[in-house]
């Protein structure tokens, strides 16, 4: 359910804000590129060609998000 509200804000918004492991994260859409990086560290952005490929390929603690998807809180 919450990989479905994700995409839905996504598409929607071209971008998304969430909490994982009490750190905030956007996925953003940029330049036809998908962007994930952590709030505080702006620097740290990792490009994907999809907001699939992000979910699966991002890692946090070297797990995807998709594997810790029970743990992700969409912030509205």
């Amino acid at each position: 359910m919450v990989v479905k509200e994700l995409k839905e804000i996504f598409e929607r918004d071209r971008e998304v804000r969430f909490k994982l492991y009490s750190l905030e994260y956007i996925i953003k859409e940029r330049d036809n590129k998908v962007a994930v990086y952590p709030i505080l560290y702006e620097t740290k952005k990792n490009f994907y060609n999809s907001l699939e490929d992000a979910l699966n390929n991002y890692t946090v603690y070297n797990e995807s998000i998709i594997d810790n998807i029970d743990r992700l809180i969409i912030m509205r």
